[in-house]
């Protein structure tokens, strides 16, 4: 049995349908209930708790081989850091696992992360990072660059509505988004090929766009020319520090930083890819169309 550790977020969701899929049996672990009615009920049991909780947690990981820690936040709060789920969650998941004899612990990084940089999410997930490396259980650690549901949940409907996207910077810094789908299918493998633990692996799409081409693509999959709005970064800098010293949420800034920096792979990063999984990875145009184009 395996452990899906955020089984209600898109890329738990898809290695719900990928263990369903290839019969392997699975309990599904999140906050609130994951709707498993489509399935087989015989290979999924479902439980709640929070990874955050070390009982939760050691309740979870009784009695399965391997855990895909697929749990993330999009933005964090004063009361609950990214630091809290990343870092106190895979610690909890560590000790739980040592006790319960896991074999392999799977989780779910983020290209650019780092011990010192500006950005409490990355800085979190690193941290999270050097726990698991440290911890003894064979892991595999993946570095994503964004994915394609950001566009379908954050830009189009934007878009769609206003006709306009504001941006910080000038718009040309890069990305290679890539399909939830096809993460959680490189987890599948990663839990059949020893070439793949003990291993970070960058991963990202075929495609590589600046922001701004993003933008122009998800405008004409809504059928809606876009203007694009831009503002300096220095002015951007000061609008989100402000906010994060009223709020006393340092993780608004993020998005600052996700905004003007690039999020790619190497030729060489991307050969590696290839060389440990068979993936044919899912291009973001048609991806869009089918779930948010112009009718």
């Amino acid at each position: 049995m395996i452990l899906i550790a955020g089984c209600n977020g898109h890329v738990g969701r898809e290695l719900v349908k990928k263990t369903a899929e290839r019969k392997i049996t699975a309990r599904c672990f999140d906050i609130t209930p994951c709707d498993v009615s489509a399935y087989d009920p015989k290979l999924f049991e479902v439980m709640t708790g929070d990874i955050t909780d070390p009982e939760s947690v050691r309740r979870a990981i009784q009695g399965v081989d391997a855990v895909l820690f697929v749990i993330g936040r999009r933005r964090g709060t004063k009361h609950l850091t990214h630091d809290m789920i990343e870092h106190g969650g895979i610690k909890n998941v560590v000790q739980a696992a040592h006790n319960a004899g896991v074999r392999h612990i799977l989780y779910i990084s983020a290209l650019g992360v780092g011990s010192d940089v500006p950005a409490t999410s990355l800085q979190a997930k690193w941290n999270a990072e050097q726990c698991l490396i440290r911890c003894g259980i064979p892991y595999t650690i993946f570095r994503p660059s964004g994915y394609f549901v950001d566009f379908a949940e954050e830009f189009a409907p934007k878009i769609k509505q206003t006709g306009t996207f504001t941006i910080i910077g000038d718009g040309t810094s890069r990305v290679q988004p890539l399909d939830p789908a096809d993460l959680a299918e490189a987890f599948m493998q990663a839990l059949e090929r020893p070439a793949a633990q003990n291993k970070i692996i960058k991963i990202a799409g075929p495609e590589t766009f600046t922001l701004v081409e993003i933008i122009e693509l998800v405008g004409r999959v809504v059928g809606r020319p876009v203007k694009v709005k831009k503002i300096p970064v220095w002015l951007g800098k000061m609008i989100f520090s402000a906010m994060a010293l009223i709020s006393g949420n340092k993780s608004i800034k993020d998005f600052l930083y996700r905004m003007t920096r690039d999020s790619v792979c190497t030729e060489e990063e991307l050969r590696e890819l290839r060389e440990i999984f068979s993936i044919e990875f899912k291009r973001l145009e048609p991806w869009l169309r089918e779930r948010v184009g112009a009718t």
